[in-house]
């Protein structure tokens, strides 16, 4: 689950509203010196000068408010968890969609607003923190005057699409910041400024108290489009791409394309699924797809590991999950389909007799190994012991 919202950076204590038209005007003539630079470093030219703004951080919480009831109905909230909670990557379902809120209005520092066509910075952000904010949303607003980052354009788009997209818009604005923040050094080649921006990603959030209680998934949910998509904003231009734009044709399609450079190289793309017939025992409340990113977080979580470090390729093919409601509870039936024999058995022998072990009261858990297609496959199934599914059990086919 992906809602692009705006930028993170370093706290901030906040100012008395008396100020904002001061900085306002600050606001004005930082962008009028950082564009140039914004040009360069992204690779595109302004069209039109972009809109600015200030907000108070009670404004900040009530756009995320909004952006996130926006794009995730109260229906679609429930759904997500309960999905979530039975794939495993979610403890519980008890105020996840409080808790979402919470961790972007805690780490929001700016954010470009595409339906307005506007930049908001935060009030009371120091001169740094605002040149880095500025420089990260710039970076949006010329992107938008070149690819579509309206949220509708997402409607329709599966989980891990977006989170790819999400990714490359992240990635090139963080890119792009971190050439700014270290203008003498060769970011494509120097290993240690990736070192140092990890470690400020994660260490900073750690302050924060929603962020301290959020799951690995959450935690690295919002890092992720940032970290790993600046990654693969420098291996693009590092690569026979560089004098070329990773928009329109060329956008990465999957999570393992942002994860992996040589599978996008490849045009390695996901295999598609899809459930052949209606959902049995009960009614379907959602399908979507997990993707490679949130299940290299299961592995982790699965793992116990606190955070996820740089993912080593799974062979992951493509994937599909179906939540059924049914008397008893929510029921989900999860395919995954897999490069190889070799991935499928990793895969099997690690996270997936992990998944098989948990034991949820009421609930049966099943893990099987099939194929689809000719290509290897699981299904795991995690659902009420009374459901009538099991004995006929929800089938997918892989899309040519």
């Amino acid at each position: 689950m992906t809602i692009r919202l705006g930028v993170l950076v370093l706290g901030l204590a906040i100012q008395p509203a008396a100020l904002l038209a001061q900085r306002q005007s600050e606001l004005i003539r930082m962008a009028d010196s950082l564009i140039p630079y914004v040009e360069g470093a992204s690779g595109l030219t302004f069209l039109r000068p972009p809109q600015l703004g200030l907000r108070t951080r009670a404004e900040v919480r009530q756009y995320v408010d909004q952006a996130y009831r926006r794009e995730l109905t109260p229906e679609r909230v429930v759904a997500v968890a309960t999905a979530y909670h039975l794939l495993g990557l979610l403890p519980d379902t008890a105020g996840f969609g409080r808790l979402v809120v919470d961790l972007h209005a805690e780490e929001l520092r700016g954010y470009y607003d595409p339906p307005t066509d506007s930049l908001f910075c935060v009030a009371g952000s120091s001169a740094l923190e605002l040149r880095e904010v500025m420089a990260h949303e710039l970076v949006h607003a010329v992107q938008a005057q070149y690819e579509d980052l309206h949220p509708e354009r997402e409607r329709g788009w599966d989980n891990d699409t977006r989170a790819a997209f999400h990714a490359l818009i992240e990635g090139q604005a963080t890119y792009a910041t971190m050439r700014l923040l270290a203008p003498r050094r060769n970011v494509v080649a120097e290993t240690s400024i990736w070192d140092f921006i990890t470690s400020r990603l994660r260490s900073g959030p750690m302050a924060r108290p929603a962020y301290r209680r959020a799951p690995l998934w959450l935690r690295e949910s919002l890092l992720a489009p940032y970290l790993y998509g600046a990654q693969f904003v420098n291996y693009w231009h590092a690569s026979s791409f560089a004098d070329t734009l990773p928009f329109g044709p060329r956008l990465p399609v999957s999570t393992e394309q942002i994860l992996h450079f040589d599978r996008y190289a490849a045009g390695d793309r996901p295999i598609r699924l899809r459930f052949q017939d209606e959902a049995n025992g009960g009614a379907g409340l959602a399908e979507d797809v997990v993707g490679e990113l949130e299940l290299q977080m299961l592995i982790a979580q699965m793992a116990g590991a606190a955070s996820l470090e740089r993912p080593a390729a799974i062979g992951w093919g493509g994937d599909r999950y179906r939540l059924i409601q049914t008397p008893d509870g929510a029921a989900l039936v999860w395919y995954l389909v897999w490069d190889d024999p070799e991935s499928a058995a990793a895969f099997r022998k690690g996270t997936g007799a992990a998944l098989a072990a948990r034991r949820l009261p009421g609930y049966r858990v099943a893990l099987d190994s099939l194929t689809l297609g000719g290509a290897p496959a699981d299904r795991y199934v995690v659902a009420p012991a009374r459901w009538p599914g099991w004995e006929r059990l929800p089938t997918a086919e892989i899309v040519r």
